[in-house]
């Protein structure tokens, strides 16, 4: 019994210092981990303070430090989150975000990724890709706080298509889905834009204004609003109520980039010596205009040369996209912006041989990553022809 008793404590002793020899290994293992831990929490801090206030090259060089030595932590897609929104290259930020949407499909982000590459892709007017990413973005995200801007972009991408049908479909989705005063703006909009593309300065087309003037006073787009009454009405040749709408504009919303667009638009008007009229155009206005009423794509401004060439961007849905480009290609000659029945088109450089007009286009490849289309022009009279590449 004695010999059995003994033979018991020593195999207890043995698993008793198994268990302390356990215990110690992983209090050893334990340490390292937590402190390699608070050391990635106070560098991530350190790093998104950076970011925030001295963006640029440096933090690049920070932020790939951050990555090789902390290759596990939870704050990588955070770290290449900040890389893409640091990219300055368009095609380079472009794969730097569809990395993150990619590789890290529980991230809680990755829907203000992709909606980064929808924003890039609306820049640089690929419309087939762009619908292809917000399409993606409406499938992925049904909960996002971007929905609606992906359904927007998706509806863009249409319209540029020339798919109409399908950008039509999604806005009367929208509109089922949401009472939202803004959200609601912005898609009855677009509806009256898909009217235009259809059936051009129509009764359809009109009566829409109508009903955006008088239910959305206080929308973010009211400016965008009465510049498309203006417009309206010069194609017309109404020039009291054109003058009248570009007037209000001018005097209402001296600040926004469709102010800019109706002191030059009123320009031409003032000639005529035109009155300050009422300009919300009635029932009998809508009734006396036709149901179909197309208008040629372009109009040519005033140029001495019969045939040059330009590089062209774009169209653009959205005004302000296309003031954007002109913004930032302000050291370039000859940046304009024409309106056609496609949406903006951004004009740069008149060129007389195709030689120099391509290097501009090399250009601007290179420096923002923009590729423009080589366009011919061919004057005659009042006129202006387009050839493209």
């Amino acid at each position: 019994m004695k010999s059995g008793a003994l033979k018991d404590q020593l195999l207890l002793a043995k698993r008793l210092y198994k268990i302390i020899t356990l215990f110690i290994i992983i209090c050893f293992i334990a340490v390292p981990v937590f402190s390699n831990n608070k050391l990635s929490n106070n560098s991530f801090n350190e790093l998104k303070n950076y970011f925030s206030t001295r963006p640029g090259k440096n933090f690049d060089k920070k932020a790939y430090d951050f990555l090789k030595k902390f290759p596990e932590s939870r704050y990588v897609p955070d770290v290449r989150l900040m890389l893409a929104d640091n990219e300055t290259d368009a095609e380079l930020a472009l794969e730097k975000y569809r990395a993150v949407v990619k590789y890290y499909r529980y991230y809680p982000h990755r829907d203000y990724a992709l909606y980064r590459i929808c924003q890039i892709l609306d820049l640089k007017s690929d419309w087939k890709e762009l619908q292809i990413e917000s399409a993606s973005g409406i499938k992925l995200f049904p909960e996002s706080g971007y929905i609606f801007e992906f359904k927007f972009l998706y509806i863009t991408s249409c319209i540029m298509l020339e798919e109409y049908e399908k950008a039509k479909n999604q806005c009367l989705k929208i509109t089922e889905q949401t009472h939202n005063y803004i959200i609601l703006s912005r898609t009855i909009f677009l509806l009256t834009e898909i009217d235009r593309k259809i059936t051009g300065n129509s009764r359809a087309y009109i009566y829409n204004l109508r009903e955006l003037a008088e239910g959305f006073k206080s929308s973010e787009i009211y400016p965008s609003i009465i510049l498309k009454l203006g417009d309206f009405y010069k194609s017309k040749n109404e020039k009291n109520r054109a003058f009248s709408a570009y007037s209000d504009i001018i005097k209402y919303f001296p600040e926004s980039p469709e102010s800019v667009i109706a002191i030059t638009r009123i320009e031409s008007l003032k000639i005529s010596s035109p009155q300050l009229v009422q300009y919300i155009p009635d029932m009998e206005t809508v009734n006396r205009t036709a149901p179909i009423d197309i208008m040629p794509d372009y109009t040519a401004s005033s140029y001495d040369d019969k045939i040059y060439y330009s590089i062209t961007i774009g169209p653009f849905s959205k005004i302000k996209d296309a003031e954007a480009i002109i913004r930032l290609l302000k050291n370039y000659d000859n940046v304009r912006i024409e309106n056609t029945t496609l949406g903006h088109i951004v004009y740069i450089g008149k060129h007389a041989e195709t030689d120099t007009a391509l290097q501009t286009k090399i250009r601007l490849a290179e420096e923002y990553g923009i590729n423009g289309n080589l366009v011919r022009f061919s004057n005659h009279q009042s006129r202006s022809y387009i050839y493209s590449d």
